[in-house]
């Protein structure tokens, strides 16, 4: 291929071209006579020949100096070599590293070899000994179980290794040992009077031509008893149970009885839980409510006709019951939220719309605009479909399932494009590790069939980095008008975390929402929900991607179901596991604002639960009334719920209005207790020196030596067996982290394919340059010299 340094130089060509001509054509002798007249019969003739031979050669001279090259580009084998990193630490002694040798000597006469250890005892930094053993356009090989305890994350770890060519790669070996962990997952605080859920825990790892290791598993709360059960591999056992004030110390026990059972340590872990008392919460009411029967169950309840002369102080959260806006003193209820507390303002025939909100102080404290307006009708819609193709959603989609993710993941997307309205604009990126574009931004009614059609030919290949799918979709919407939206269609199983959240909130700051859909089994939820909060939006199950239907468009639900009750956010606080079944006759008119979470609508996209924080407090608004005329079902037993969840979120902390709080968080060995304290005064302990981290809170560390209980002030925290033994076997998102990288996971009898697959990642393509400028600098010169030829048979001819 030929190509130029300096194209630009080329442009003076025509100007050298004129310059000539101007020159040449110019008499600068006048001649007079005979002489004369014989000149004019030739010069017209010789001005052309000059002209024609210069222009080539300054032409030649001009594409000389743009430096004419000839590129050829080659496939080099490179200096292919491996690095082998071996994890020293304790959970990796599960499995056998000889195989490590094995490989050495099977590939050192190959490729040159070179092992690391990384990793030690009780800490496994993998992420740092990676970043420390990179070289850039390189090959490792991890020999690790991949469960980082320390440092960065491999996730970030990799999006590095993509971006300096070094190939990650991971050995898989089967464990040679057994061992089962135990571990306690349930609420670190509650208040009394709730049914408490807990989980003992039981994680196994071991060869799998062995049998599961048997054992039997005993949990006490508070020494006493709650749960004997017997078991065999990884099981999960749960126990619930009504706590009373204070701290509880449960503790949870297996017994195998084998030898088999490599870590004896693990077998015990500790966990507490702080219960608190009843909450106060002040009712705001003019009638005799639904909400009393709901509340005094569950809080310390004091109910009054107005907020005005009553004092809020001692409370943690007041609800504000239909009250019309004259009688709501705005400036007290603004500092009860700067000072953490919460409020929930419940709709009725005398708030909101009808109870003068709009335009006035309260309606800025509200996650609402009041009122019905363009953003409810939303005229002016704009999706991307962000599509995830990497190989890791070419898996099955679940057990029972013949579907692929792949399968599942189209279907949802075409779902959508079908949902949305003719007027509405779509574009679809699809991204493994760089977004590319499938169809650009366009009205529905233009090109519905091209989208469709576009989609079911994706082909899925490749490692994931969400976050440059993101940076994709934000580019296609940087121009449009209205509202702004991303909906990713993903399994989560991303290689930069860390910047799939950070590109998420630039999205978000640049007015986009960012909605995810979770496309299988295997989804990385958290992750996925993460970056749904980090971009102001959502997260569906894949069962619930109807529900944006509802979001962009409003569902057209028939006459009955058009009030029906629908959750659009299934993993906040509030709505998390709740089963909502609950019908409306009447609302309040209102919109969400941009930064506020709908948490509940009606079929039609009518908000019904919208929350936001507003500085440190935090605000519910439930468009809907109290039950006594609206909302009844929302009041039954098992609606209920959704009621006390707000009222619990509004309160969040409960030991910030205390004269004196503690509260102490659980550890494992080698790691910190983190003491939080809520008091007048600087507090004193002889093992810790605290600092003030707020105007009434303090906080302190203590390293544990040993496990068990520790008590600090009236509070008690546990410390376990160290971090490492918790989770042991390998990560399952190894796999998808290393293909990030172009890596993959090999076993130990698969030598040749790692010595192949190093040797083509060592492969580079080299360009070469050949200048081509002495062969214009040869035209020059022949033009030059044919010019002065023609001068001299010229002026021969005249003389003759």
């Amino acid at each position: 291929m030929v190509g130029l340094e300096h194209p630009k130089i080329l442009l003076l060509i025509p100007v050298a071209v004129i310059l000539l001509f101007l020159v040449i054509r110019r008499d600068f002798v006048k001649l007079k006579g005979e002489r004369w007249k014989l000149f004019e019969k030739v010069k017209v003739r010789r001005r052309i020949i000059v002209l024609v031979l210069r222009s080539i050669a300054v032409a030649a001279l001009l594409v000389a100096l743009a430096q004419p090259v000839v590129m050829r580009q080659e496939i080099s084998t490179g200096n292919p070599s491996l690095t082998i990193l071996v994890d020293g630490s304790r959970s990796f002694d599960l499995f056998d590293r000889q195989a490590v040798q094995e490989i050495k000597e099977k590939l050192q006469d190959e490729i040159p070899i070179r092992i690391r250890s990384i990793g030690s005892q009780n800490s496994s930094a993998l992420g740092d000994e990676l970043i420390a053993s990179m070289l850039g356009n390189d090959n490792l090989l991890l020999v690790s179980d991949g469960r980082a305890t320390k440092g960065r994350s491999l996730g970030d770890v990799m999006v590095v290794a993509a971006a300096i060519n070094s190939t990650v790669n991971a050995l898989y070996l089967n464990p040679v040992r057994s061992d089962a962990a135990a571990s306690v997952e349930g609420p670190r605080i509650t208040t009394v009077g709730i049914d408490n859920e807990f989980l003992v825990r039981v994680q196994q790892t071991s060869n799998s031509e062995a049998e599961p290791i048997q054992y039997d598993v005993k949990a006490t709360l508070d020494g006493d008893v709650v749960l004997e059960k017997s078991g065999a591999g990884t099981d999960g056992f749960r126990f619930t149970r009504k706590l009373t004030e204070g701290y509880h110390q449960i503790t949870a026990e297996i017994t195998t009885g084998s030898a088999n059972d490599y870590f004896a340590g693990n077998n015990v872990f500790y966990k507490t839980t702080k219960v608190e008392k009843k909450p106060k919460l002040l009712l705001v009411t003019k009638r005799e409510t639904p909400l009393q029967g709901v509340f005094i169950p569950l809080y310390d309840v004091t109910t009054v006709q107005s907020i005005k002369g009553t004092s809020l102080a001692g409370y943690s959260a007041a609800v504000l019951n239909d009250i019309p806006e004259e009688e709501i003193d705005t400036d007290k209820i603004a500092d009860f939220i700067d000072e953490g507390n919460g409020i929930v303002v419940f709709g009725g025939r005398s708030s909101y719309d009808k109870g003068d909100y709009k335009g006035k102080p309260l309606e800025n404290l509200l996650p609402v605009k009041v009122g019905s307006g363009e953003e409810g009708a939303k005229k002016f819609v704009n999706v991307v479909l962000l599509i995830d193709i990497s190989g890791s959603t070419g898996a099955g989609f679940g057990a029972g399932s013949s579907s692929s993710v792949e399968e599942v993941e189209k279907a949802q997307a075409a779902g959508l494009i079908n949902d949305l309205r003719p007027d509405d604009r779509a574009g679809v990126v699809a991204f493994n590790t760089e977004p590319h574009t499938v169809a650009e931004m366009d009205r529905i009614s233009n090109n519905k069939k091209q989208l469709i059609s576009n989609v079911q030919r994706l082909i899925y290949t490749g490692g994931t980095l969400v976050a440059e799918g993101i940076r994709g979709a934000r580019q296609m919407l940087a121009q449009a008008d209205g509202s702004k939206n991303i909906v990713l269609f993903s399994d989560g199983k991303s290689a930069s975390m860390g910047e799939d959240l950070w590109a998420a909130r630039i999205a978000s700051e640049q007015g986009i929402k960012l909605y995810a859909v979770g496309v299988g089994e295997g989804t990385n939820r958290e992750h996925m929900q993460a970056i749904a909060k980090a971009g102001n939006g959502i997260y569906f199950e894949p069962t619930e991607a109807q529900k944006l239907k509802i979001i962009f468009s409003g569902a057209e639900a028939a006459p009955t179901d058009k009030m029906k009750l629908e959750k659009l956010n299934s993993n906040h606080f509030i709505t998390r596991n709740v089963k909502l079944n609950a019908r409306l006759t009447g609302f309040n008119q209102a919109v969400p604002k941009p930064n506020a979470d709908v948490l509940v609508a009606t079929a039609e996209n009518r908000p019904v639960l919208t929350v936001w924080r507003f500085g440190l407090g935090r605000i519910a608004s439930v468009t809907t009334d109290d039950g006594t005329g609206w909302a009844a079902e929302l009041f039954n037993k098992d609606n209920s719920v959704l009621i006390t969840r707000a009222v619990n979120w509004a309160i969040g902390d409960l030991g910030r209005n205390k004269k004196f709080d503690v509260t102490a968080r659980d550890t494992h060995l080698g790691e910190n207790f983190n003491v939080d304290v809520v008091s007048d005064e600087m507090p004193s302990h002889s093992k810790m020196a605290f600092s003030k981290t707020g105007e009434r809170s303090y906080s302190s560390e203590f390293t544990p030596d040993k496990t068990g209980w520790y008590s600090f002030f009236d509070a008690t925290a546990a410390a376990n067996y160290p971090l490492e033994l918790l989770n042991t076997g390998y990560d399952p998102d190894l796999g998808v982290l290393v293909q990030a990288t172009g890596g993959q996971i090999f076993k130990p009898d698969q030598t040749a394919e790692l010595l192949e697959h190093v040797k083509d990642k060592s492969k580079k393509l080299v360009t070469t340059q050949k200048s081509l400028a002495w062969i214009l600098l040869a035209i020059a010169l022949t033009a030059f010299l044919i010019e002065i030829a023609a001068r001299k048979i010229l002026e021969q001819a005249e003389r003759i």
